[in-house]
């Protein structure tokens, strides 16, 4: 991974170039009826089989729901998906530039408060950002019953009713097609964007002195999100002679303007 500026001055015809992270926001600038209007079919249908279940939420900025739903919901939620490679914002700093220029989401079942997350508001960009998520205890039945995909529901049902906020960034993930946040955050209606921050400015490059079977391998099952010659999104295929491109692998969503297949064969011959 490398800056824009080193790509543009190194690059070789057979690079593979990439972006290095994506953002996925969505517009709720319309109010919440257009944004339920975004919603994938399946997000609709989760949705209010949730509401059935009796999941509700509130907002909080109350100091001890900011710590408690920190060490008991999103430290143990990130050691019970990343084990000892789990890494999040420091506590302290959570609460001063986080939960303190934002608001804590608390997600209830039946009047128990099982998830919740953290999002922090850029007044001066009109975006909230949401940042820490949580699962009570990080026990993984949450995950199941629909209790985290309620906490996404709920932001954007309460930032659509905002009038000074216009999106809700629901921040980045890695530019593979394959990978499942891109696929499961596009169901909510999200743009895909290139980030503001640091990583807009770096890139992917990968270089291969030569295409084993490994490399076509991966390249084949990681469609990969790039620029095309104007500056926007591009989902970049790959395919060659005894693999087609992953069409199951779908591109479509906002902010993704274009699709190329590229043929690994006349690629490096």
């Amino acid at each position: 991974m490398t800056s824009s500026d080193v790509i543009q001055q190194y690059q070789k015809p057979s690079d593979v170039v990439g972006l290095s992270r994506i953002h996925q926001k969505v517009d709720v600038s319309a109010g919440w009826e257009h944004v339920l209007g975004q919603l994938s079919n399946r997000e609709s249908k989760r949705r209010a089989q949730s509401i059935k279940r009796g999941f509700q939420y509130d907002v909080s900025i109350e100091d001890e729901d900011f710590f408690s739903f920190y060490r008991t919901m999103h430290v143990p939620t990130m050691n019970a998906r990343y084990g000892d490679f789990a890494r999040s914002v420091e506590e302290q700093d959570a609460f001063l530039n986080l939960f303190k220029r934002g608001v804590l989401f608390r997600v209830q079942m039946h009047a128990e408060w099982v998830a919740g997350s953290v999002s922090q508001i850029d007044w001066s960009t009109r975006t909230l950002n949401a940042r820490l998520i949580g699962m009570k205890g990080g026990s993984a039945v949450y995950r199941a019953n629909g209790a985290q995909n309620f906490v996404y529901h709920s932001i954007l049902e309460w930032a659509s009713n905002q009038s000074s906020i216009d999106w809700v960034d629901f921040q980045g993930c890695e530019p593979f097609l394959s990978k499942g946040t891109f696929q499961y955050k596009k169901r909510f209606g999200a743009q895909a964007v290139v980030p503001e921050n640091g990583f807009g400015q770096w890139r992917i490059l990968i270089r291969m002195p030569t295409l084993c079977a490994a490399v076509r391998k991966f390249l084949i099952n990681n469609p990969l999100i790039g620029l095309d010659a104007d500056g926007r999104l591009q989902a970049q295929y790959f395919f060659d002679s005894d693999h087609e491109i992953r069409s199951d692998i779908p591109y479509a969503s906002k902010g993704i303007y274009s699709q190329v297949n590229r043929n690994l064969d006349q690629w490096h011959g």
